[in-house]
């Protein structure tokens, strides 16, 4: 079975944001939790910067409004997000928000392994994508 964890690459990411960058400014929620299940939405501020990371990325789960949200409202200068390879999703964010308003679109993709039996590899590749994320905001000197 292949399989692709998004979300799980995305609490990765969050969880090494946050031991980065210890003075974080929690926005929402508040405290920062990062939920060990299910999908999630965390917005901190680091040096001035406003983050946005959203795991809602599923067909239905209205992303491009959750996206505008995170912007428009949480003033996000960094949004951090996962959609389906194609469909609606991605259709959303490359089509409906980068084309109508000033976003600059940063396209990646979780790492893919053939089976999840091994759990600890799995969480392996989900760590290394969350600092290959990580790498990639500090190279582009935007955190």
């Amino acid at each position: 079975m292949k399989i692709k964890e998004k979300t799980a690459t995305l609490r990765a990411f969050a969880n090494l944001l946050l031991q980065t960058f210890p003075n974080f400014n929690p926005i929402s929620p508040i405290p920062a939790i990062i939920p060990t299940e299910g999908d999630f939405r965390l917005i901190i501020g680091i040096e001035g910067t406003i983050i946005g990371i959203e795991s809602l990325g599923d067909p239905g789960s209205r992303l491009a409004d959750r996206i505008v949200e995170l912007t428009d409202n949480f003033h996000c200068d960094i949004v951090v997000c996962a959609t389906r390879t194609k469909g609606n999703t991605i259709h959303a964010v490359c089509d409906e928000l980068s084309n109508r308003r000033e976003f600059r679109l940063i396209w990646t993709s979780t790492y893919e392994a053939e089976d999840n039996s091994d759990e600890e590899f799995v969480n392996q590749l989900n760590q290394l994508k969350a600092q290959h994320i990580l790498n990639l905001l500090q190279s582009l000197a935007t955190l």
